[in-house]
């Protein structure tokens, strides 16, 4: 196909929202690959046809932070200038309440600017799990634009007939080289209470031995992103009614907190019956 048969596309990169979904889904791992090496997952989203993608916008609020797998900040203004060397032009969005940035009605103002410019637009890429885009996608199909949404892998059924096509965050993480076990994949975007109680769930599962609540709880956040502590004990309150809602587990008194260990270890080894002569 010849360079003029290509798509004509346009970038909008809601990066706050895509980045706490990748940390909240696959892991704070996945999304730091995200933020500081942009080339490869870009090259993996537009590589399905020939495509010139001339506009080039990503939406961040400098003062957002993402926590590595230590709990350290990597501030969101470190991760700009790899986006522009990928020839993005990075709008700051810093937060208008405590809640919200703004990213998602500046994005939408730029895209109908998009729409009305005197370069022909055939595609647009919106990259964002807000659901708040559903009028903008019915506006862009309606002047014969193709979409394509890259969103949270539950997004409902509306957002979806409003798109061309959907790509879930789940799978731009596997794009990212996420590995994830059956388990994780089912539960990604789910609640992060059920992310907590799946992670300690399949960490107990792999253990060989007792695991020490502060080991646990370090390895719960390298996988999920949060702190047992910060996620209110998977939203049971309590490391007791955790361990109670996971089941088959059971913890043991001792230092810093004591330690989980399998309820199967725990169960008499079964007495052999003598053979009768």
């Amino acid at each position: 196909m010849q360079k003029h048969d290509s798509i004509r596309s346009a970038v909008f990169i809601d990066f706050d929202n895509v980045v706490s979904g990748l940390a909240t889904g696959a892991g704070p791992g996945v999304a730091h690959r995200f933020a500081t090496d942009p080339e490869p997952w870009f090259d993996w989203l537009t590589q399905d046809q020939p495509r010139r993608v001339l506009l080039r916008r990503c939406y961040m609020n400098p003062a957002g932070y993402l926590l590595d797998e230590n709990g350290n900040r990597a501030y969101f203004s470190a991760f700009r200038r790899a986006f522009q060397a990928l020839g993005f032009e990075v709008v700051d969005c810093p937060p208008l309440t405590r809640m919200k940035n703004g990213a998602d009605l500046r994005m939408a103002l730029d895209v109908m600017d998009a729409l009305a410019a005197t370069t022909r637009f055939d595609e647009f890429i919106l990259m964002s799990t807000d659901s708040d885009f559903v009028p903008l996608l019915l506006r862009l199909r309606a002047a014969d634009r193709r979409t394509k949404l890259v969103a949270h892998p539950d997004v409902g059924r509306v957002v979806r007939a409003a798109a061309d096509s959907v790509v879930g965050l789940d799978a731009l993480a596997r794009g990212l080289g996420w590995e994830a076990s059956p388990l994780a994949e089912a539960l990604f975007g789910q609640d992060a209470g059920e992310q907590v109680l799946a992670a300690v769930a399949e960490i107990m599962a792999e253990a060989q031995g007792p695991v020490p609540l502060a080991a646990l709880g370090a390895q719960v956040r390298a996988r999920t992103g949060m702190t047992l502590r910060e996620s209110d004990w998977g939203g049971t309150g309590s490391i007791d009614a955790l361990v109670t809602r996971v089941g088959g587990i059971v913890r043991q008194e001792g230092p810093a907190g004591g330690f989980l260990v399998r309820q199967e270890w725990l169960l008499p080894a079964p007495v052999s019956e003598a053979p009768i002569d």
